[in-house]
């Protein structure tokens, strides 16, 4: 048996919908670590307040904003209030950051080049550092990364990367040699878009919030997710159909079940049987991950986590 990886469940929730705080705690009842929470101000609760009511109100051993936008906050105010958590809720804090392509686009600014973001990673990594040097949030702040130059600067300015770079096992273990190639003691979580279906039938309408945002992500570096011309050709038809203001809820992108959309479903999701679920994340473990944070933007996800928490909780060795 291999031990399984530590599991957060990410609460992408709209306005409106179940409390964040309520999720938490029965995703910890099944069995996950904590939770990530979502920064998109536009279409969520903000995550900094959500996220000292998830640390006070639940026992999860880890909670923070998953994923902080560095496209639309300063990174020493996100400093500050990381440093401000950590102090009231010691070793139980756990951030990830990104350029935060989506919320950014949305307000109408230009999304920060690499060399600002690394920039941007720096400053916040030494505004964490405790007195005596050392990194207060160690292990437990990552940068979000989906191709192979973000991942190498991610990596190399935080020390700690989640990778979303889909569900394809060769893709996922190139992006985990990449990230550890010049440090192997880099954290390395990766992002799932995970979701246990009884009817494969079903896979296209859970799929269809996060499906174009996946898209655009392999469509941005079709070499590195090794596309050829007619399938990147496919993907950038799922990108064009997302609507990037309704995000993560249900009319983000036509449900269309066509070859293009079961291109990218079976590249970058794994809305699938049980089984399957149990299997693939058994084949991450082995590739040396450090922890999954699930999708919670997927239809079904909030229904459906006991028996996505029962597919995660063991896995057989290969």
């Amino acid at each position: 048996m291999t031990d399984r990886p530590r599991l957060l469940l990410n609460l992408a929730r709209p306005w409106g919908e179940a409390d964040p705080t309520a999720l938490a705690a029965h995703a910890v009842e099944l069995g996950f670590d904590g939770v990530g929470l979502a920064d998109s101000p536009r279409l969520m609760p903000d995550c900094w307040v959500e996220s000292e009511r998830v640390l006070t109100g639940t026992p999860a051993a880890l909670a923070g904003p998953v994923v902080a936008s560095l496209g639309l906050r300063h990174p020493a105010t996100v400093a500050s209030s990381l440093r401000t958590l950590e102090d009231h809720h010691a070793g139980r804090v756990f951030a990830v950051v990104g350029r935060g392509e989506s919320s950014v686009h949305n307000e109408g600014l230009a999304v920060p080049s690499l060399r600002t973001h690394r920039g941007n990673l720096e400053t916040l990594r030494e505004r964490l550092r405790a007195d005596d040097g050392s990194d207060r949030l160690s292990g437990r702040l990552l940068g979000a990364a989906s191709g192979p130059r973000t991942i190498t600067a991610t990596a190399g300015a935080l020390g700690g990367v989640l990778l979303d770079v889909g569900t394809d096992l060769g893709t996922v273990g190139r992006a985990v040699a990449l990230a550890r190639s010049n440090d192997p003691q880099t954290h390395v979580w990766l992002f799932v878009r995970a979701l246990v279906v009884p009817d494969p039938e079903e896979a296209a309408s859970a799929a269809a919030p996060l499906l174009g945002s996946c898209a655009a992500r392999m469509a941005a570096a079709p070499e590195w997710f090794g596309l050829d011309a007619e399938e990147l050709h496919l993907v950038r038809l799922v990108a064009g159909r997302h609507d990037y203001l309704r995000h993560g809820t249900t009319e983000a992108t036509a449900d269309t079940d066509d070859e293009a959309a079961r291109l990218v479903r079976r590249r970058f999701l794994l809305v699938t049987a049980a089984a399957e679920v149990t299997e693939r994340v058994s084949e991450y473990t082995e590739l040396g991950i450090d922890g999954l944070v699930l999708a919670g933007a997927l239809p079904g996800v909030v229904p459906g986590l006991p028996a996505l928490a029962a597919a995660l909780a063991t896995k057989e060795s290969r």
